[in-house]
């Protein structure tokens, strides 16, 4: 039988939804999936569990995020060949980042040595300006921005070139606990930054998330969009 593509998305997020259900005890309240390009997107809300609460609660955040990750790899091999199969790409490289606050989360799947299609929008310069400024404050000034996904519901931009010397000296001796505590507090500037960016989509937005790639020295800026437009 042949499914349409918002079939595909719906079995693959019932798929996933169900699995992670049967390795945490608990799914997500919300699974949203996507495919725009060579990335494969999974969005997430309601989805932290009571031993997270526990340590959430006490301040352990670098705990809670090993412990959600290790547990998402172990789902994520299950889940890759479903995808393939499904979708038939080959996804080679996976990325996740959590919001513990807004208790949401998103995984992409990223398909290897696919050339992109080049996104042209109107506000591509002063987003581009805007989260140059950003970045040059909270991490290194990229050396490259492009928008390499846009639709009604998402907008990502990619980065490279953001570690500082220091950055990637921390990464290449294991201190994933420091690495895990600097993304927080960058996240934090983008956030405070959202009205900033709400102007220039001219859209309300739900999530951000920064999803790094410290192997690469690169990062993938992700905004969620809510339906709403904004009025002006």
């Amino acid at each position: 039988m042949i499914r349409t593509t918002q079939e595909n998305m719906q079995y693959l997020s019932s798929k996933l939804s169900k699995q992670l259900k049967r390795r945490f005890g608990k799914g997500p309240e919300t699974c949203y999936v996507m495919q725009k390009g060579k990335r494969f997107y999974v969005y997430m809300r309601n989805f932290i569990t009571p031993a997270e609460e526990v340590l959430i609660s006490s301040n352990e955040l670098n705990l809670a995020t090993n412990f959600r990750s290790t547990v998402i790899n172990t789902v994520v091999k299950d889940f890759i060949p479903e995808v393939e199969t499904v979708l038939g790409n080959l996804y080679e490289y996976f990325r996740s980042d959590w919001d513990y606050d807004r208790n949401t989360g998103i995984l992409l799947f990223e398909i290897n040595n696919m050339v992109e299609e080049q996104i042209e929008v109107s506000f591509e310069k002063p987003l581009l300006k805007l989260l140059d400024e950003i970045g040059s404050k909270t991490h290194k000034k990229a050396s490259c921005l492009k928008i390499v996904s846009y639709s009604q519901n998402i907008c990502t931009i990619e980065s490279q070139k953001v570690l500082l010397q220091l950055e990637r000296f921390v990464y290449q001796n294991g201190d994933f606990d420091l690495l895990l505590h600097q993304a927080r507090e960058i996240k934090k500037e983008y956030m405070n930054c959202k009205h900033l960016f709400e102007n220039i989509f001219n859209r309300s937005i739900e999530d951000i998330f920064i999803i790094w790639d410290y192997e690469k020295d690169r990062n993938d800026i992700v905004f969620i969009f809510n339906k709403e437009y904004r009025e002006n």
